[in-house]
């Protein structure tokens, strides 16, 4: 029972502070109504009111009513309230229309609606009075302006009831509080205190603020929309477009503390009122020099972290966890490559303090023969007739007495058994040495792997460092989509894997019913400004993973031919073609000979490098493990060559590397071009590396891979059938090219394979 009551007691507090700030946003709301109901421009009147009344909902919408009606009949005449009151009744009751029946465009039919009830309202009060067509533009332009006020109030809104933190403000949403700071400023540009206006002295100290938080981008755009808006509320244009300059020049100076953007936006405001020399540029001056003494007096570390957070969200965070990240994996990189050394170490060891074979060998039979012998110290040891009989092993040879010279035989008593001795003991040593040999190549072949691990750890640890861009901006533009759209959203993350490429990942509870993804995919992309690709979803503990990928620039299209020697089942050349976020993949792999050992070797190139690709490891790594698992394969000789084009799809940007492929062509600007580097194929050294070739391909250029067997005679004919090519279709191409191949070669062909593919704009 005690826990109970304190724990009421403790909710208390917060209760009424949340009815203290609803008591406040509905105040503000009332005020708001109140000033727009009294707006105009060039002294025309225009009831934004209705606008902000067509945005808010419940208790906000009958602050806004209470507001503009209370604006209505202290600020106007009779006229002037009803062109106000009635449209304002309309748009109250329309929105509960909306909320009651669900539209699925309420927007639009707010605006539309605002539209209708304004120019309604004016019109059959203007020819009531006197009607006149000049009468009926303004009535339509003022009609036209309440019905565009319902969106940016409506961002205005949003904003304010969903509460959103100003780090996660993005451009739609600060055009539409600066457009609403702008029309408040309509409605109470009436207002003069002894030639001073508060209208102008808030709109200046609107103006400082954006520069100091957002620079000269903010001062400027703030200075220039709050400038027009005072210009067509009656002050001289003259001075207006000074808002905008003023702005500019805080913003340039906004790096140097709060105090020195205050007096520099005063200091242009007097050299403007100096050059005016009117009595109403003495008016703007002091305005600024006091709204400019407000802003330095406001607590510098709040605005400090304020713009920190702006500039840089999150970016202390992330870095100190990425320098965290990239430390730990470079060093497991220099603990894994302190395991390749230590292998090798100690393989030298092991080679320096063994001795040579024919040593080992000829102790080994002395121990054996001659330990006991009685003329060992006169006539032992015989290093002459020794290496006779050890070179003749060493070709395969068994060795008798007689392959002694007649003096040795004369004096050695034991004579047949050094020959049987040697025999039985140089044989044992051969398997000995077999199974050392190996043992070595596992050596290397294991401080190899272990190299590779370690390149792999330090390309990772710079991938850490030099990683992919996060766009905080289109991620704050994505969350109000989504949530504009009732979307929970958990997660929003937008990055830029490679130059052109954006990628947005936004995790949600889960799919509102009835939402369109196309829908969807569409307004993101254009509120991104980047045409998107429909999602891919996946499932998570939390709910579900949308991935919108940006839709690449340029496409092509891919055809392939291939046919094998004597037209076996299986043929020794492998390919694969896929794409990544941003990028396409060629891979073709030609086999050591031909039959099913070719085959094997090729697919098993081909598919180990392109899975290492598809992992997101970089090119020259996936080389080293792919000869590595390519020569640990089996006991022969495991040779296979790779071939691999990389084509950026948004910037044309393409990689042919090659370890001993055959040649390339491609076609640019109506040319045809080989490319041909001399490169080693897998399987052969332990250290192994591409041939790199970089080109640039753009919309209907094309690009041929092919096999050695296609080039069995000569690159020529293959040249001449590119060139003469105009927009074929790829794979009619590339049977075309086989074929043609196939003829010129006759029956003796090798394997062979081709692969065409033409690039395309989207």
């Amino acid at each position: 029972m005690e826990k109970t009551l304190s724990a009421a007691k403790s909710k208390t507090p917060e209760s009424l502070i949340d009815k203290g700030v609803r008591a406040l946003a509905l105040t503000l709301y009332y005020m708001g109504g109140f000033v727009l109901s009294g707006a105009g421009l060039f002294f025309v009147r225009v009831p934004f009111c209705v606008g902000l009344a067509a945005a808010c909902s419940g208790a906000e919408l009958v602050a806004v009513c209470a507001g503009s009606i209370t604006g209505c009949f202290l600020r106007m005449n009779i006229q002037e309230s009803l062109v106000c009151l009635i449209p304002l009744t309309g748009a109250a009751a329309l929105v509960c229309a909306c909320e009651k029946l669900r539209f699925r465009n309420k927007q639009t039919v707010l605006c539309t609606g605002v539209f209708i009830f304004t120019f309604a309202a004016s019109t059959i009060l203007l020819f009531s009075a006197k009607p006149s067509l000049n009468g009926l533009v303004l009535n339509l332009c003022a009609s036209a302006l309440c019905a565009g006020s319902v969106v940016f109030y409506k961002g205005a809104v949003d904003c304010i009831r969903k509460k959103r933190d100003i780090y996660m403000l993005d451009n739609h949403s600060l055009i539409c509080i600066m457009m609403s700071l702008c029309t408040l400023l309509l409605g109470c540009s009436e207002v003069s205190i002894m030639g001073l206006r508060p209208a102008r002295l808030f709109g200046s100290l609107i103006i400082i603020a954006a520069a100091s938080l957002f620079s000269q981008a903010g001062g400027s755009i703030a200075g220039v929309s709050i400038g027009t808006c005072l210009a067509v509320s009656g002050t001289s244009v003259a001075l207006s477009l000074c808002y905008g300059i003023c702005g500019l020049a805080a913003g340039i100076f906004s790096k140097y503390g709060q105090l020195v953007c205050s007096l520099v936006f005063s200091g242009v405001a007097g050299v403007f009122a100096l050059i005016d020399g009117s009595a109403e540029g003495l008016y703007v001056f002091i305005e600024s020099a006091v709204a400019g003494l407000i802003f330095s007096v406001l607590p510098s570390k709040q605005l400090a972290g304020i713009r920190s957070g702006i500039e840089r969200p999150h970016k202390e965070k992330v870095a100190s966890e990425a320098v965290g990240t990239k430390e730990k994996l470079a060093e497991a990189s220099r603990a894994v490559g302190s395991v390749s050394r230590c292998i090798r170490s100690v393989s030298n060891g092991i080679e320096a303090i063994t001795p040579p074979n024919d040593v080992i060998v000829c102790l080994r039979v002395k121990e054996r023969v001659c330990t006991d012998c009685k003329l060992k110290n006169n006539l032992c040891p015989e290093n002459g007739e020794f290496a006779a009989i050890m070179e003749k092993l060493s070709q395969g040879n068994s060795v008798s007495a007689e392959d002694f010279s007649a003096n040795f035989n004369q004096k050695c008593p034991s004579a047949p058994k050094l020959a049987e001795s040697f025999n039985r003991i140089y044989s044992g040593r051969s398997a000995v040495n077999a199974l050392q040999a190996g043992a070595a190549r596992n050596r290397e072949f294991a401080c190899g792997q272990f190299e590779w691990a370690s390149k792999l750890l330090k390309e990772l640890a710079d991938g850490v460092e030099n990683g992919a861009r996060v766009l905080h901006g289109k991620e704050r533009t994505a969350l109000r989509v989504l949530t504009d759209r009732d979307f929970e959203v958990l997660n929003v993350a937008c990055t830029q894997p490679s130059p052109g490429a954006i990628c947005l990942k936004c995790s949600v509870a889960e799919i509102p019913p009835g939402t369109s993804l196309t829908r969807l995919t569409s307004a993101l992309s254009a509120e991104l400004e980047v045409q998107l690709n429909p999602p891919g979803i996946r499932e998570i503990p939390q709910g579900k993973e949308l991935t919108f990928m940006r839709k690449e620039i340029l496409d092509f299209r891919f055809g392939c031919a291939s046919a094998s020697c004597g037209n076996r089942k299986l043929c020794g050349d492998y390919f694969e073609c896929f794409r990544t976020d941003s990028k396409a993949y060629v891979i073709m792999s030609d086999g050591m000979g031909t039959g099913g050992r070719a085959a094997i070797d090729s697919a098993m190139t081909v598919e180990i490098f392109s899975r290492l690709i598809k992992a997101g490891i970089g090119l020259d790594t996936a080389l080293g493990f792919t000869n590595i698992a390519l020569a640990v394969k089996s006991e022969d000789e495991s040779l296979s060559t790779l071939d691999v084009a990389e084509i950026d799809l948004f910037s044309g940007e393409t990689q042919i590397l090659k370890a001993g492929a055959a040649p390339s062509f491609y076609t640019c600007s109506g040319r045809v071009r080989t490319v041909e580097p001399p490169s080693t194929p897998l399987g052969i050294l332990n250290n192994v590396s591409f041939s790199k070739y970089t080109l640039k391909l753009r919309g209907g250029d094309m690009l041929v891979m092919a096999s050695d067997g296609m080039l069995g005679s000569g690159s020529n004919w293959l040249r001449d059938e590119i060139k003469a090519a105009r927009n074929p279709d790829a794979r009619e191409f590339s049977e075309l090219l086989l074929e043609t191949a196939r003829r010129k070669c006759g029956k003796n062909y090798d394997d062979m394979t081709v692969v065409t593919l033409i690039m395309e704009e989207r």
